[in-house]
């Protein structure tokens, strides 16, 4: 008879019982570790005490005890390799991870945009993408360039697509966030690819209770101050999948907090966003910020963390 069938044990002494330890402890209520799904040299295994659910970014696994003893018990400890896409943009990742450090002006732009915490650096994995590199580097994995043009990371020149940017993976997606150091004609640019659902929402299931950004420099900035329940749009308007996530969430209450811009689209958005998901049975309140702010801008202008929960207390339908 297996000794784990039954509910008693909680999901943290089965992991230790498979020989896990966890190596950080981010309070009462979560904790990471390698994980024990795949192999890693860093720890992005997250498992939450409370609500007893787990969820790997990097493997992109989750859930709760019974989906962890299928994939502990019902098949062998290595993961199936990755397909060539999903190896290559891994190793873009790490990539532009090991390239941050390498820039001091890209570590001033992110304290600039007030991100210092090297957790929450570590957590999104954001990374620096200089340019006019990456393709040697992939070549040099054993990845063929059309292979790496066809994956979006290069245009048909062969010139990086995220130049000069701050890279923030996208894991679940499969994609790339870059956010333009330079004063240039473009800020944001996505790879010609789907940037995905909700950012973070396999992580979000340990919460009831979330808070919604539009872009990630506004969820670092949360996840910084202390709310791990932020997430993020990527943009102002939801796709549907984004709006199906949601919706699938019984009893779930969102706090929209999208950028209170001076020409007053984020606030339109922020109301036509808030009673199409009141209509759909989710509840949702809208928070209020100061004109021309964003969450990230707040926090770098020297809110703190209680600031912000009064702007959460005042939020209203």
């Amino acid at each position: 008879m297996n000794p784990y069938a039954g509910n008693g044990i909680s999901l943290i002494d089965y992991l230790v019982s498979h020989g896990w330890k966890p190596t950080r402890n981010y309070g009462r209520d979560e904790v990471a570790g390698l994980c024990p799904l795949h192999r890693e040299t860093r720890p992005s295994f997250y498992v939450n005490r409370c609500k007893q659910v787990f969820y790997c970014h990097g493997c992109g696994r989750g859930g709760g005890i019974a989906q962890l003893r299928h994939w502990l018990e019902g098949q062998s400890f290595e993961a199936t390799p990755p397909a060539d896409t999903a190896e290559m943009f891994e190793q873009a990742y790490q990539f532009f991870e090991g390239q941050l450090q390498r820039c001091p002006e890209a570590c001033t732009y992110l304290r600039h945009r007030g991100i210092y915490d090297p957790d929450v650096i570590e957590r999104m994995r954001i990374g620096y993408a200089p340019g006019a590199s990456l393709r040697a580097h992939l070549n040099h994995c054993g990845h063929r360039s059309s292979a790496v043009r066809h994956a979006g990371l290069i245009d048909s020149l062969g010139r990086d697509r995220l130049f000069r940017c701050i890279a923030f993976p996208l894991e679940e997606a499969g994609s790339l966030y870059g956010r333009a150091i330079d004063n240039v004609t473009w800020r944001h640019r996505f790879l010609p690819r789907s940037k995905g659902g909700i950012y973070g929402w396999r992580r979000a299931q340990m919460f009831q209770s979330l808070i919604l950004v539009e872009g990630l420099f506004d969820l670092a900035a949360l996840w910084q101050a202390g709310f791990p329940q932020a997430v993020a749009l990527l943009g102002s308007h939801p796709s549907p999948s984004q709006i199906a996530q949601l919706q699938q969430r019984r009893g779930l209450r969102v706090h929209l907090c999208l950028d209170a811009d001076l020409n007053g689209t984020g606030q339109t958005a922020s109301r036509s966003l808030s009673a199409r998901l009141r209509r759909a049975g989710v509840e949702a309140l809208r928070v209020e910020l100061p004109i021309g702010y964003d969450p990230a801008r707040l926090f770098a202008a020297g809110l703190s963390g209680q600031g912000f929960q009064r702007y959460l207390e005042r939020a209203r339908p």
